[in-house]
Formats: structure tokens, sequence, C-alpha cells
């Protein structure tokens, strides 16, 4: 009675995938041998029945696999949310690892300037000033003088 209340070409012209939504499971799974004509009482013609059952195998088979593709959907989905997730802990992570970087590519700068300003000084060991106490060295007696008077004003007066 469900199925005879339908307009097919209205379905189908208007695209009314609720309808059809609706009915998938009746038509999928009602048994059509019993059924007989309503005019002349006959059974159903076993060809047409069988069309009919190939059609609800062939429905049956369409929403095993929807059901399927949209369990292996949701698993992607959940794959790629969590490769989204640790893709931005990597990005963060670079960011930070790139800062540090950058942080001991200066401090390298740094401390080749102060080896090669030690070479210089070694390189010129006579005319460099040594401070009597402490271990630092000057390249002046200006500097060797103003050190002194700076950090060591006790011992200055020696």
């Amino acid at each position: 009675r469900r199925l005879s209340a339908i307009d097919v070409d209205k379905v189908a012209g208007a695209v009314d995938v609720l309808t059809l939504q609706e009915n998938i499971m009746n038509i999928t799974f009602c048994k059509l041998e019993d059924e007989k004509c309503p005019h002349c009482q006959s059974g159903v013609d076993p060809v047409l029945l069988k069309l009919i059952r190939l059609a609800q195998l062939t429905i049956e088979y369409l929403l095993h696999s929807q059901e399927f593709l949209t369990s292996q959907l949701r698993g992607l989905e959940e794959r790629l949310r969590l490769s989204v997730a640790e893709s931005e802990q990597s990005q963060k992570l670079l960011a930070k690892q790139a800062g540090e970087m950058k942080l001991l590519k200066e401090e390298c700068k740094r401390r080749k300037k102060m080896i090669s300003t030690q070479q210089l000084m070694i390189e010129a060991k006579a005319s460099c000033y040594q401070c009597h106490f402490c271990d630092k060295a000057f390249m002046n007696q200006a500097f060797l003088q103003s050190h002194i008077q700076r950090r060591h004003p006790e011992d200055s007066h020696l």
C-alpha cells in the first residue's frame, strides 16, 4: 500500500531523495512471491519476480557498499584530523628549532669573532699588555690602565 501511494514520475522529476530514502528498506526487503493480482488473483510473473529479486539484491549490495564507504570515510577523516594536529605540532617544533638555530648561529658568529680576536692577540703577543692582578690582556696601555682603575681600584695605588 505504501508503495502504491508513491507517484514514481513525481519522485523522478523532483529528484525526491527523501522519499527514496524513506522507502528503501520497504523496497529492499519486501517479499513479493505471495502477492496476487487484485483483479485476477493470479500470481506474479516469475520473470518479473526474478527481476525484482535481482534489483533487491543490488540495492542490498549498494547499501552495504554505502555503509562500508561511510565507515572508511570516518576512519580517513579521523586519520586526517590526527595528521593535521601532528602537522601543527611539527610546525610549532620547527619554528622553535628555527629560533634556536638563529640564536646558535649568532652565538657561533660571536665566538668566531672572539677567537679571531684572540688569535690576533696571540700573534701580536709582544704588543699586548697583561693585567698583573688578573689574566686579562689588552691591546694598549690606556685600556690596561682603565681596566685596573675600574676592576682593581684597591690595588691600583701599588
